[in-house]
């Protein structure tokens, strides 16, 4: 292999490494809790485990190969009152438009619903189940999942396949990312908001505005099943 070969090879690895490293620790500490299925418990350690895989690579790399700064080698950082004005707009316009897209889908004779999964991990009532449902959701997620898909994956996409098809395939595995037990319908709305994610990333060469505009999109969510209990 030649130089460039090889490292896709290893960057794609982390890719993987990463995301199946994630979910093989989330499966890991689930069962050797023996906490019920959606309980608070079951749904920290689920998000811990992902997780540490979504961040623990990129820092990984980032001490090994790189400056030992996320900011620096992955986009972790901000540009001021800019990128949360960007960011909220992305977000409420990007829920707008699923919005659409679900009434679409159910005017065409399609009742699927959506948001099935996030009314499952969120429990019943707003206990605690929810609260820790709402803070995954609405901070920790948008962190982490930033890191890893705009951060680590979008880059490496782009470098051997092109700007605009590293940005499909990034936001193409996002939107099926979140597939779990949300109907496949979910793939589409989903994937159309990794492409304004990835874009915001792209153009302004910073996760700040994307996180913001994935806070605002998943906090609008956590405000609507609240409001609907």
């Amino acid at each position: 292999f030649n130089a460039a070969v090889v490292r896709l090879r290893e960057t794609i690895g982390a890719i993987v490494a990463a995301y199946l490293g994630g979910t093989a620790v989330a499966i890991l500490l689930v069962s050797l809790s023996g906490a019920a299925v959606n309980s608070s418990t079951y749904n920290v350690l689920g998000f811990i485990g992902l997780w540490s895989g979504f961040v623990g690579v990129p820092v990984y790399l980032s001490r090994t190969r790189g400056t030992g700064r996320l900011s620096r080698d992955f986009g972790l950082r901000f540009g001021g009152p800019a990128d949360v004005g960007l960011g909220l707009l992305a977000g409420l316009v990007s829920y707008g438009v699923v919005e659409v897209y679900s009434a679409a889908i159910q005017a065409l004779g399609d009742h699927a619903n959506l948001g099935h999964e996030a009314t499952q991990l969120s429990g019943r009532g707003l206990g605690p189940g929810f609260v820790v449902f709402a803070l995954a959701a609405a901070v920790g997620a948008p962190i982490a999942e930033e890191i890893f898909f705009r951060g680590l994956a979008q880059p490496v996409f782009q470098r051997h396949l092109g700007g605009l098809a590293g940005l499909i395939l990034t936001a193409v595995a996002f939107g099926f990312a979140h597939l779990g037990s949300n109907p496949i319908e979910v793939v589409i709305p989903l994937a159309f908001f990794g492409l304004v994610l990835g874009a915001l990333a792209w153009r302004t060469g910073r996760l700040g505005p994307g996180i913001v505009a994935h806070m605002t999109f998943n906090g609008v969510t956590v405000i609507l099943l609240a409001a609907s209990r």
